[in-house]
């Protein structure tokens, strides 16, 4: 019953996108949510075998691309795939630089450029509070991608 009721905290659907020198990084993310107003900040669960957790520590900077309702499947099947280590996930998506040299997704509905400030260890995944620079919305009146889980045990 726990694992039924953790899975109805819903979330929305998003592409992180990480770049540290040549070294370019990508995961699709549902764990997260906004965690301050002044400054503008969120958190993000990562996974702790994730290999984008090592461009997520503290002074390291990424875009959180925020998937629309109805237009995220192609970019969730294609970061849902399995890459070998070291791949550019991102290498053949269409998308631009954000100011901080991290990928923005074309495909987005919207996109917030953050910096790490601080981490909190959990269990199986790193608690990632970052603070937000800039943010952009392509499609005002579209709606974030939902994703809707039958129980919390898994993504």
């Amino acid at each position: 019953d726990l694992d039924k009721a953790l899975g109805r905290i819903s979330s929305g659907l998003y592409i992180i996108t990480a770049k540290r020198g040549e070294t370019t990084s990508a995961m699709l993310a549902s764990w997260v949510a906004q965690a301050s107003v002044e400054p503008a900040g969120i958190s993000i669960a990562v996974a702790k075998d994730r290999a984008i957790e090592s461009l997520m520590h503290v002074g390291d900077r990424f875009v959180l691309n925020i998937l629309e309702e109805g237009n995220y499947q192609p970019l969730m099947k294609h970061f849902l795939k399995r890459f070998p280590p070291g791949a550019d996930r991102v290498a053949t998506i269409k998308g631009y630089s954000a100011s901080n040299g991290c990928p923005i997704l074309a495909d987005s509905l919207a996109y917030l450029e953050c910096e790490v400030v601080s981490r909190m260890e959990g269990d199986d995944h790193w608690i990632v509070y970052s603070t937000v620079d800039i943010g952009r919305v392509a499609k005002a009146d579209s709606l974030t991608a939902v994703h809707h889980r039958k129980v919390g045990n898994h993504y």
